[in-house]
Formats: C-alpha cells, sequence, structure tokens
C-alpha cells in the first residue's frame, strides 16, 4: 500500500516544527500509511511545484509564508475562515484541484482559551500581514469590540481595520513609536518576526513599567522565551507561545487531511518541545 503523502511548503521552511507534530500524531495514534515531508517553496513557486515532481504527489499541504496568499489564490474551493480573510494555511487535494482552509485563527483562539481568555472586550495586534490578519480575526471570534493596532507600516494595517469593521469593531491606531501601548488590550497577540520583536523589546525594557493585558501571545517559539514574551513575563505577565499556537492549527489540519476526530495535541506539543531542546545549543 502507497504512503499517502503530506508535506509542509514555504521559504524558509528547513527549521519548521510542523514536521515533528504531524509525525508525532501519526505514531501516537498508530497511523503507517502516512509520511509528512518539508519542502522548500520561495515566494511565487507553488503552483509550479504542485504541478511537477514531488508536488505532484502530495495529498495535503500545510502552507507557511510566503505561500498563504498563494495557497488561497490557486484553490478551487475554500473554507469560510479562508474567504474572509484571503489567506490560507493548509490545501487538500480534491478530484477537482484544491481545497484552501484556514487553521492559524483556530489555532490562535485555541491558545489563548488554554490561557483562560475565553470572551474579551479588546484585543491588540503588533505587527502586520498574514500572521496579523489572523490574530485579528481570532480576536474578533473571542468577542473584541476593539482593536488596538500597531505596525511599523501602518498603511499595512488596512485589512486587519476592514476585518473590524466588517465585525463593527473599534479601530485605535497606535502609533509605532508608542506601540507599548497596545498592552492595555485585555488579550495582545504579537506577529512580529524576530528583528522587529528584538526591537520593541529592547524599547519596551527601557520604558520601566508596562501595562499588562491579561495574556500575550507571541507567535515566536524558537529560541523560547521569544524577546517581547521575555519582557512580559519578567514584568509578571502571562504568556502563550506561538508553538501552542501551531499545536491546535495542526490539530485541525491533521482532521482535514486524514478525516479523523481530533488530533493528540498534548503529545504533539510534547514531541515539538523535546525538539527544541535537541536543537538548542549546548551551554
Amino acid at each position: 500500500m502507497s504512503a499517502r503523502r503530506f508535506a509542509v511548503v514555504g521559504s524558509p521552511v528547513e527549521h519548521s516544527l510542523s514536521p515533528v507534530l504531524h509525525t508525532a500524531a501519526y505514531e501516537h495514534l498508530g497511523i503507517q500509511d502516512a509520511v509528512y515531508e518539508r519542502h522548500d517553496v520561495p515566494a511565487g513557486s507553488l503552483v509550479d511545484f504542485l504541478e511537477t515532481g514531488q508536488g505532484r504527489e502530495l495529498r495535503g499541504l500545510s502552507v507557511t509564508m510566503p505561500g498563504k496568499p498563494e495557497a488561497f489564490a490557486l484553490a478551487t474551493e475554500h473554507d469560510e475562515t479562508s474567504l474572509r480573510l484571503g489567506i490560507s494555511n493548509t490545501l487538500l487535494r480534491t478530484g477537482s484541484g484544491w481545497r484552501a482552509e484556514n487553521h492559524d485563527v483556530h489555532g490562535i483562539v485555541a491558545a489563548l482559551q488554554d490561557h483562560r481568555v475565553t470572551e474579551i472586550r479588546s484585543g491588540g495586534v503588533l505587527g502586520s500581514g498574514a500572521t496579523a490578519l489572523s490574530a485579528a480575526a481570532a480576536l474578533l471570534h473571542l468577542g473584541a469590540r476593539t482593536l488596538l493596532l500597531s505596525a511599523r507600516s501602518p498603511h499595512k494595517l488596512l485589512p486587519l481595520e476592514q476585518l473590524a469593521r466588517d465585525h463593527h469593531a473599534a479601530v485605535e491606531y497606535v502609533p509605532w513609536e508608542r506601540h507599548h501601548e497596545v498592552l492595555a488590550a485585555e488579550a495582545v497577540i504579537s506577529a512580529l518576526a524576530i528583528d522587529g520583536a528584538r526591537a520593541v523589546a529592547a524599547q519596551w525594557r527601557q520604558q520601566g513599567r508596562l501595562a499588562l493585558p491579561e495574556v500575550l501571545l507571541d507567535v515566536l517559539y524558537d529560541p523560547w522565551p521569544a524577546p517581547i514574551a521575555a519582557v512580559v513575563q519578567q514584568a509578571g505577565g502571562e504568556v502563550a507561545d506561538g508553538l501552542e499556537m501551531l499545536a491546535h492549527q495542526a490539530d485541525m489540519q491533521l482532521r482535514s487531511m486524514l478525516g479523523i476526530p481530533a488530533a493528540p495535541v498534548p503529545q504533539m506539543l510534547a514531541a515539538a518541545r523535546a525538539e527544541l531542546e535537541r536543537r538548542r545549543p549546548p551551554m
């Protein structure tokens, strides 16, 4: 019996923990006819990859940056979240093409719920782009009536603003030079890449006393604690890491890819944390 082949695609992708998460689920569930790979697919190359070589044999994909808008665009079917946001992190091969799904929003919501955030009035997002858009959608799903948004390039926040307007929620733009004011929200998500996060964290340390949200979710997880999460932790705040988000969205991907009712999230998360520890440089 030939194996069902799945993969994570993006660029760079060599350090992705998706293979660890999915393989841990296969092992725990006793699934022996599925394999999960990784393929480096640069921006603009997703269609070509899927139509040639190894891509033609894949039955489903986890899609990381920069391919999420491309995944949405090439699909002929979409789930409701993908249609609403115009970005997808999952592709499933169908009889007539591809179905695109977005499970990033679920991953963020579930990670926040693990930290007892079930309903909020205000949410904050640091950063812009696909992950920030999913973060805004997650905060709105949790009931946010006001979004505090801050990004180095404010014009890139327009999709987040439109999403908030569609949900009849208010938007407050926080100037980038005062990005710490986003912490006044009940739940805050940092969607910043590592370089931007380091710069923000350095300013927050100099800021002195910070407002603390109920929970800050930092999408970064390697190394941990990430720069912004470390500042909030040191100030006494509660943080969630991007690995929690990643495990929950992988759960939904596995349900779609394998047709299972649920994936073993605790075992997947434990395997991913063990892998991060294995990768840690010796002291």
